[in-house]
């Protein structure tokens, strides 16, 4: 087949040329075979004498789906079934003249020029009625080596024993993947060891870099993990010196063991490490299932320390305060003592005087 040309480019080619086809299409009694491009067109050219058969016709592409899913499910037997994806079967496809698209106009038209017999036609042998077809496989694209490795190393897989071939994935191999993400069938996401990977190395990020001290203990109250915040706080050169010891090594384990004991966390607990002279709001929680213990510290010396000294200055004000009181009141009692003296004597300066004067 060298070209295709639909009705609708065909018409578009016949108004660009200014061609009007002649109507040459007659009515014919043996031209059955024109009800073919409507719904049940086949049905109409087939001798439908097999008493145990049911006939029907069937189009649009959602009916034919669930036709197909009855039969796949068994429940169909003894039926003929002519499917037509489009609705009105191929006068009704979607290269027709779809901007004035009449269904029963159309099948009327196919209809006037149908006959109600076969066209004569010879048969041949049908002994001669046979050809073998080799079926037509799909060639996938295949990658060549390097594309294969690299799209492998996008997987995190930079040397052989990184290809674990675990089969997660739905391929055998790893390599297989690879090949089928190269042709577009598969995503990298779809591999479970990758994605392990990365959200540990998020994890592991994201615990490296926390400001925050992290330490992880396990039901026995053994340090398995530290941060490099943690090791700043509890002043550890290197994370080996401590790991696998027990926590009493660095912390008080009081409120480990009640954690443990409870399977209650703590949280935001306002703590004083005398040992780092260090103030920390600490929460202390169990994680996988009561296996492992969790602890998150919170710096908050500088914090703590400025509450302090506020407080301090605060009782400080307090004092100088009551002195200045204490001191003016002081002062008042003097005062009124001296005045009450000197009011004493003037009074008897007074009557003394008073009395001279009475005597003359």
């Amino acid at each position: 087949m060298d070209a295709v040309l639909t009705f609708e480019e065909l018409t578009a080619w016949f108004k660009e040329e200014h061609i009007e086809p002649a109507q040459t299409a007659i009515p014919n009694a043996q031209s059955r075979a024109r009800f073919f491009p409507t719904t049940g067109g086949i049905l109409k050219t087939m001798a439908q004498d097999s008493p145990d058969y049911t006939y029907l016709a069937l189009d649009g592409v959602e009916n034919c789906i669930d036709a197909l899913k009855e039969i796949a499910q068994g429940k169909i037997h003894k039926c003929f079934i002519e499917m037509s994806a489009c609705v009105g079967s191929c006068v009704g496809g979607p290269v027709m003249e779809k901007y004035h698209r009449s269904p029963v106009k159309d099948y009327v038209a196919v209809a006037t020029y149908a006959g109600s017999e076969d066209f004569a036609v010879a048969q041949p042998d049908v002994t001669h009625m046979k050809q073998m077809f080799s079926p037509i496989e799909r060639q996938e694209q295949k990658p060549s080596e390097y594309e294969i490795v690299q799209i492998l190393r996008e997987m995190g897989k930079f040397k052989p024993e990184h290809e674990l071939n675990c089969g997660s994935c739905g391929y055998n191999t790893c390599r297989e993947k690879a090949a089928a993400i190269y042709q577009g069938k598969a995503e990298i996401s779809m591999c479970l060891p990758y994605l392990k990977e990365r959200a540990e190395s998020f994890s592991d990020a994201v615990v490296k870099n926390s400001p925050n001290a992290l330490i992880v203990v396990n039901d026995s109250l053994e340090v398995q993990q530290l941060n490099d915040a943690a090791l700043r706080l509890l002043n550890i050169r290197f994370a080996s010196d401590v790991l696998g010891d027990t926590v009493v090594r660095i912390l008080d384990p009081q409120v480990f063991m009640e954690v443990k004991r409870s399977g209650r966390g703590v949280y935001n607990q306002r703590a004083y490490l005398a040992e780092y002279q260090r103030y920390v709001d600490q929460t202390i929680v169990p994680a996988e299932d009561g296996r492992m213990i969790l602890c998150i510290m919170h710096d908050v010396t500088v914090e703590e320390e400025q509450r302090q000294r506020k407080d301090e200055i605060s009782h400080q004000t307090v004092e100088v305060a009551d002195k200045v009181v204490e001191k003016q009141m002081r002062i008042v009692q003097e005062i009124a003592s001296l005045l009450g003296e000197t009011a004493a004597e003037t009074k008897i300066a007074m009557s003394k005087l008073k009395e001279s004067i009475s005597d003359e």
